[in-house]
């Protein structure tokens, strides 16, 4: 609860830039042991750029997260599982979709179902999640 109860009195592009020091420690995680991991660093580079001010819009992070072409954080979780590297693709992945929810918010895009079903409450999985990284 700690991390919601820090974010949700933010703006949400300060939440943003808050979670990019988050998202960094998740994915130092997973190229520890997946060093090429280029859809953690293209959701880190995101994060930190909507944080910084520039416009993104919320289809290039559900894209982030899944595509269609079946690739994206998602994707890189479901591969993880049991692995060294499922704990920060799943905070990864949380982190990712609670921007999203910002930006769809913010821009007013039609929001699709994942990132619909987004609220503050993912901060305290968020939370959860981080507590396994370490």
């Amino acid at each position: 609860m700690k991390l919601r109860a820090e974010l949700t009195v933010l703006p949400p592009r300060e939440q943003a830039r808050r979670l990019t020091a988050v998202t960094a420690s998740s994915v130092a995680q997973i190229e520890r042991t997946e060093p090429h991991a280029p859809e953690a660093e293209a959701a880190l580079a995101a994060i930190r750029t909507w944080g910084d001010g520039a416009h993104l819009p919320g289809r290039y992070f559900s894209e982030l997260i899944y595509s269609d072409d079946e690739s994206g954080t998602l994707r890189r979780l479901s591969e993880a599982a049991g692995k060294p590297s499922e704990d920060g693709w799943n905070a990864l992945t949380t982190a990712t979709m609670y921007v999203a929810w910002l930006v769809y918010r913010e821009t007013g895009e039609p929001m699709p179902s994942d990132v619909n079903e987004v609220e503050e409450d993912s901060l305290d999985l968020l939370d959860e999640q981080l507590a396994k990284l370490g």
